[in-house]
C-alpha cells in the first residue's frame, strides 16, 4: 500500500471509529446506562487481543485487519481529545489499562507495549466515575 493510500486508510479508520462511537457516546451519558463492551476485532475475544498486542505491527504498517496500534502519544491524544477520556488508575494482574470519560460515558481498554506504543483492544459505553472498575474488565471479557 502506498504511503498516501495508507494515510487515507488510517484517517478513514479513525473517522469510522469516531463515528461509530459518537452515537453510543451520546446515549451513554444517561446515569442508568448499562455497561456495554465491544472487542477491537469482532472475531477475537479481548483476552486473545491482549495476548497478541505485543506482536502486532503499528496500524500504519499493517495490511491486515487488527486492533488500532500506535505510539502512546497518539493513542493518549486521541482518547483525551476526541473522547474526553482519561486514564483510570488501577492495579491489575494483566496489562490492560482502562481509560474513561464520565462526560461522554465512553471507556476504552488499552494494551501497552514494551516499545512505547499501545493497542486499543476494547471499547464501550456506560462509564461512570466511582463505579467498580472490574465491571469494565469483566464486561469486556477479562475476568
Amino acid at each position: 500500500m502506498t504511503r498516501n493510500a495508507s494515510s487515507i486508510a488510517r484517517l478513514g479508520l479513525a473517522g469510522s471509529i469516531a463515528l461509530l462511537l459518537s452515537g453510543p457516546a451520546v446515549a451513554a451519558t444517561r446515569p442508568d446506562q448499562p455497561v456495554q463492551a465491544w472487542p477491537a476485532m469482532q472475531d477475537r475475544p479481548v483476552g486473545v487481543l491482549l495476548e497478541q498486542a505485543q506482536s502486532l505491527p503499528n496500524s500504519d504498517m499493517t495490511v491486515e485487519d487488527q486492533p488500532y496500534c500506535a505510539a502512546n502519544t497518539e493513542i493518549h491524544a486521541t482518547l483525551q481529545n476526541d473522547f474526553g477520556e482519561t486514564r483510570v488508575e488501577a492495579t491489575r494482574d494483566d496489562d490492560a489499562v482502562l481509560w474513561g470519560s464520565e462526560q461522554m460515558g465512553t471507556w476504552t481498554l488499552v494494551a501497552p507495549r514494551s516499545d512505547d506504543s499501545s493497542c486499543i483492544i476494547a471499547s464501550g459505553i456506560g462509564f461512570r466515575a466511582g463505579r467498580d472498575i472490574e465491571v469494565y474488565y469483566r464486561t469486556a471479557g477479562l475476568d
